[in-house]
């Protein structure tokens, strides 16, 4: 009975370790590495921004430099629509650092489309038309 226990704990870990979905979720966080890049509308025209992914760290530059947020993610491939989740650990509003982005995705071969809640709402968007929240589609760097 000792070691019963102890095999049922090793069996459950595997069980999720090698699951399809974590499976599913590991080669969808292999595409969203490395740099993305969206042409933005500013006041003064379209204006480029970039997304870098290494691991499960992100860093968002707005078009014109004063926007900037690094932080973690944890995506839910499974999802319909695919959810994102970004922990800002850093950026130039001190009151938005801690705070939670909720988002949803769509990543079709070099075209990965982000909607996101402001930091800290309460919600995340309801779709990609929901006017409470902002869509950008990047492009992979070659």
């Amino acid at each position: 009975m000792r070691f019963q226990l102890p095999l049922l704990a090793l069996f459950l870990v595997a069980t999720v370790i090698f699951s399809p979905d974590a499976r599913a979720a590991d080669k969808e966080l292999e595409k969203l590495q490395g740099d993305w890049t969206a042409e933005i509308d500013t006041e003064n025209g379209k204006k480029k921004a970039t997304l870098s992914v290494d691991g499960k760290k992100i860093r968002f530059d707005g078009p014109e430099g004063k926007e900037w947020y690094e932080g973690t993610f944890e995506i839910d491939a499974s999802a319909k629509p695919k959810r994102i989740s970004v922990r800002i650990e850093d950026c130039p509003i001190e009151q938005l650092k801690k705070q939670i982005v909720e988002g949803i995705y769509t990543l079709e071969d070099d075209t990965w489309t982000i909607c996101a809640t402001a930091p800290g709402a309460p919600e995340g968007p309801s779709g990609f038309d929901d006017e409470n929240a902002r869509t950008i589609e990047f492009k992979k760097g070659k």
